[in-house]
């Protein structure tokens, strides 16, 4: 072998080299996995892991460290400390996918093509799922919409639209789902820019959601399934519209955003 290549001729090409650090931290999460860990059970301490990996003091810190990023494990301090496994958030878990998203082509469209899917899977799913007090946040949240959209507070009315989206996700049991939902919603929440000058638009718009909002609480109310993927569909066919209209367009600075 010369010049790297082989001797028939084909190209040679170095496979990355593995940090043992990030070797550790797959091992850990795999017997996170495998061993059913729920959060509040422990890991062996560090000495107990260099031990069991042959590595030092520094490189399982860096593991562990890695780890705690992640949100996978937290690190109880004091003579019986040591890392815990806790649960993920789904704010780190959204942090991750945004920063993947940073270097990647998106725009509104995307988002659209995606919600009117899953958002009438959403409201199918949490017929006959929504509590009183959820109801009645959702009523709220209609209020507010109403008030804002009087006081011509465009902000407030965009932010509290997504936040009744979100409100159905805390009743819906596919947690794929209320993550994918949550996330998009979070995305036109604080990426989206309106750049319309014109209230009438916006005030329009906020009407219609508010019209879509209520009928979709009766839809609800009614354990009406298929009335309310109907209504769901033709709101989110008229988000999208109306975003079109106001050349909605996604800011580059998905990772300092939400």
């Amino acid at each position: 072998m010369s010049g790297g290549r082989t001797s028939s001729g084909s190209d040679v090409r170095k496979l990355p080299r593995i940090k043992l650090s990030d070797q550790v931290a797959e091992d850990m999460r795999r017997q996170i996995a495998r061993d059913s860990l729920q959060p509040g059970d422990r890991l062996p301490n560090e000495r107990a892991l260099m031990e069991r990996y042959a590595c030092s003091k520094g490189t399982i810190r860096e593991a562990l460290k890695a780890l705690e990023v992640e949100g996978l494990v937290r690190m109880v301090s004091g003579p019986n400390g040591g890392p815990e496994v806790q649960s993920s958030s789904i704010d780190i878990v959204m942090q991750q996918l945004r920063q993947y998203l940073h270097f990647q082509p998106v725009d509104f469209k995307h988002v659209y093509e995606l919600r009117k899917v899953l958002e009438v899977i959403l409201v199918e799913n949490v017929i006959g799922k929504l509590t009183e007090d959820q109801y009645a946040r959702l009523e709220e949240n209609i209020r507010l919409c109403e008030e804002a959209n009087q006081q011509a507070a465009r902000a407030v009315v965009r932010s509290a639209e997504t936040e009744f989206h979100d409100i159905l996700c805390e009743a819906c049991d596919n947690v794929i789902l209320v993550f994918m939902c949550r996330f998009l919603n979070a995305m036109l929440r604080d990426l989206v820019s309106f750049r319309s000058s014109s209230m009438t638009e916006h005030e329009r718009f906020g009407d219609e959601n508010i019209a879509s909002h209520k009928q979709l609480l009766a839809a609800l109310r009614a354990n009406d399934a298929q009335k309310a993927g109907q209504i769901m569909h033709e709101h989110m066919c008229c988000a999208e519209g109306f975003m079109r209209r106001l050349d909605a367009s996604f800011r580059s600075d998905l990772l300092s955003r939400f």
